[in-house]
């Protein structure tokens, strides 16, 4: 990995993008990750808004 200086060339291919390209590529990174984030988050609340049912269920 050291021989082949793999920073340096990530680096060099990164300064050569143009800003709108990085732009381009930082949103669409993201959007995705957000997205995931969002299916989560549904995901989580509702188990936990099922649990929260039974046990008002069990309890009253």
């Amino acid at each position: 990995m050291e021989k082949m200086n793999l920073q340096e060339i990530v680096q060099e291919q990164v300064s050569s993008f143009s800003v709108g390209r990085l732009e381009e590529l930082v949103l669409g990174i993201s959007k995705r990750e957000f997205k995931m984030i969002t299916y989560l988050g549904a995901l989580l609340g509702g188990i936990i808004g099922i649990i929260q049912g039974i046990f008002a269920l069990m309890i009253g």
